[in-house]
C-alpha cells in the first residue's frame, strides 16, 4: 500500500507554527497519543483525546500541515519521525521550544 500525504517534516518550525500548534488544547491531545509512537485511526485518535473524529480530523490536518503528523493508508496518522520523541521521551522538540508531553493540560 502507498501512502499518501506524507512531508519530511523539519525542524525548527516557522515561530507563527509554533504559535498555531500551541494555542489548541485538542492539539496538545492529539500530540501526546501520536508521541508514542503509534499509526491509529481518527476514531481512536477522537476517542483517546475527548474529542468527536470531525473535530480531531481538522486538527490533525492542521499537524500534517506542519509536517508534525503524517497521513497514511485512509484515515491512519502518525507522527512524522522527524518530530517523533525517542524512545521512552515525552518531550517534543519543536526546534524553538521543548514540549514536555507528560505534564498536567489543567
Amino acid at each position: 500500500m502507498s501512502t499518501t500525504n506524507t512531508p519530511t517534516g523539519t525542524l525548527p518550525l516557522s515561530l507563527r507554527q509554533v504559535s498555531k500548534l500551541l494555542s489548541d488544547e485538542t492539539r496538545w491531545r492529539l500530540l501526546r497519543e501520536m508521541s508514542k509512537g503509534e499509526m491509529l485511526p481518527t476514531a481512536d485518535l477522537a476517542k483517546r483525546t475527548g474529542t468527536t473524529p470531525d473535530s480531531a480530523y481538522k486538527h490533525l490536518v492542521v499537524l500534517t500541515r506542519m509536517g508534525i503528523a503524517v497521513q497514511r493508508y485512509r484515515g491512519f496518522f502518525a507522527m512524522t519521525p522527524a518530530f517523533l520523541p525517542a524512545a521512552g521521551s515525552t518531550t517534543l522538540n519543536l526546534g524553538h521550544c521543548l514540549l514536555q508531553l507528560d505534564t498536567p493540560l489543567e
